[in-house]
């Protein structure tokens, strides 16, 4: 277990020094290069002089390699992800703020996700081809369909500014706490993003018992006696943990990419709202901060995910001794 847990470690880290690579060089491809910021510091003062000044105090005159080393050096080792020479502000200053409100968000979905999507996937695939199936099934490829910014839009219209009234957004501020002192406000952003990721992991749910069920083993318990119940839920929702296990993780972006449009649409203090602040004011190191950023959120969600399917399935860890 150790060796499929450093592998999986090592594998990680090589992807993420590859995102850094690629978020360190984005700004080379600026219409003036890295030199950019500097234009937006000095303003009207941007002659070549001060412009080399400037690059040298700020370390832009040495080599890319260099550079790079320190880039790498400076986010591992003081969680340096850049400065905003926009806001005059540290880069993870700026997003500190916003990153356990998007978090919290992000994981309630996730927790309702489960709640909900595992036992109707079950259910359906319990009860294929019936009435419920195809209700179930119908919706589930609307809400996987629609963009999430109209879910969002509809749901306001629907819940908050006709009939049951709900808050419009949740409250203002930036307290990591506001949605359990306030959860009511919090009802539309998270009820949307849940809907998002529900449609497809109760399909998916539905599809990995469907064929863990026409499995010889299933059949076998099914001649010994076992009930439907006994072999749907011991045996078949069992062995289809793995791949449940491993879209959940791969859902960690999808999440967060959701959580961008949604923070958008119900003015929610996030990273997601403040990605879309600093795109639209051109604040590079902020996008490619909060893309680092989440990159490595991202990461961490598969290799946990990686990490519980090696211990629901013990021959994933020896799979590289295995021929």
């Amino acid at each position: 277990m150790l060796s499929y847990v450093l592998r999986r470690i090592v594998q990680s880290f090589i992807v993420l020094l590859i995102v850094m690579l690629v978020t360190f060089t984005l700004p080379y491809f600026q219409k003036s290069g890295i030199l950019t910021p500097g234009y937006a510091v000095l303003g009207t003062h941007a002659t070549p002089h001060n412009l080399a000044v400037w690059a040298q105090n700020n370390g832009m005159n040495h080599p890319y390699w260099e550079r790079f080393w320190t880039y790498v050096t400076q986010v591992f080792f003081h969680h340096n992800l850049g400065h905003s020479y926009k806001q005059n502000m540290s880069v993870w200053q700026i997003i500190s703020l916003y990153v356990p409100r998007t978090v919290w968000l992000a994981l309630s979905a996730l927790i309702f996700t489960l709640i909900i999507a595992l036992p109707l996937g079950i259910f359906q695939a319990s009860r294929r081809n019936t009435v419920f199936d195809y209700t179930a099934t119908g919706t589930a490829f609307v809400l996987y369909a629609i963009p999430s910014f109209l879910l969002a839009m509809l749901a306001l219209d629907a819940f908050s500014f006709h009939t049951i009234h709900l808050p419009a957004s949740p409250p203002s501020g930036v307290s990591a706490w506001a949605i359990f002192t306030d959860p009511v406000g919090f009802i539309l952003p998270v009820g949307c993003l849940t809907l998002l990721s529900v449609a497809g992991v109760s399909r998916f749910m539905r599809g990995t018992i469907l064929e863990t069920l026409v499995q010889d083993y299933i059949r076998t318990a099914k001649a010994k006696g076992c009930s439907n119940r006994r072999t749907l839920f011991r045996h078949a929702f069992r062995n289809a943990l793995g791949p449940i296990i491993t879209i959940l993780g791969l859902s960690v972006p999808g999440l967060f990419g959701g959580a961008l449009i949604i923070e958008s649409v119900f003015n929610y203090g996030g990273l997601g709202l403040q990605t879309v602040f600093a795109a639209t004011n051109s604040d590079v190191p902020i996008v490619l901060g909060i893309t680092l950023l989440v990159a490595i959120f991202t990461l961490v969600g598969n290799l946990l995910a990686d990490l519980a399917l090696g211990l629901v399935n013990p021959r994933i860890r020896i799979e590289g001794t295995t021929r």
